[in-house]
């Protein structure tokens, strides 16, 4: 309960923030709001990190279908302000007894190099979700079998990460590389996590 509590308290924290800075990133000239945008994309947890075959090969890839909103708020010299929200479809683990979703809110600070690149730095809360569904399963242990049990609640962590990405602007479209770092200045607690956007524009 007190860590749920320390959870809102983060996320209600970095709201107020994000809501109390937009209007020193707007540009007095424009409206504060220039566009709405909207992610389709696919995530990838733990780069490199998490074994994925019976060989012993790392994730590289991971078709973990993602979907978002973002607003395009103008600054000055080329700089956007860039909040968004991001779902990762609901995924299972363990044989569909643990259903984990998990979502993001983050901020980028953009700058147009070129009129077709964009580049983005940024930070952002990950809030993962995993729901337990009870029910037990009976593996291989050795010369004889044991018995698993999975839990019956529900848990969530939030992590901060610091992001950064690459953009490539076509009309109303762009293609996006976005990377988030957990645990940026522990090198033992390192990891690194992408999502791949196809992302929508709408002008305001």
């Amino acid at each position: 309960m007190v860590a749920c509590l320390g959870m809102k308290r983060h996320l209600i924290s970095f709201i107020l923030v994000a809501i109390s800075a937009l209007p020193a990133f707007a540009d007095d000239s424009q409206s504060s709001i220039k566009e709405i945008y909207f992610n389709l994309g696919s995530h990838t947890e733990y780069y490199n990190a998490v074994q994925n075959d019976d060989s012993g090969g790392l994730r590289k890839f991971d078709l973990a279908p993602t979907i978002g909103i973002g607003l395009g708020i103008p600054w000055k010299n080329n700089f956007h302000f860039l909040p968004e929200f991001n779902w990762v479809l609901p995924q299972t683990a363990e044989d569909s007894h643990i259903i984990i979703n998990t979502f993001m809110l983050r901020g980028d600070l953009g700058y147009d190099l070129f009129g077709w690149l964009r580049l983005r730095l940024g930070t952002g809360i990950m809030w993962q979700n995993q729901q337990g569904r009870a029910g037990k399963s009976t593996q291989n242990n050795g010369n004889s079998t044991s018995t698993f049990y999975y839990p019956n609640e529900n848990r969530s962590s939030l992590n901060n990460t610091f992001d950064l990405g690459i953009e490539t602007l076509l009309d109303q479209y762009s293609i996006r590389l976005q990377t988030y770092t957990y645990s940026i200045f522990r090198k033992e607690q390192r990891q690194h996590s992408y999502t791949i956007f196809l992302t929508y524009f709408w002008d305001k």
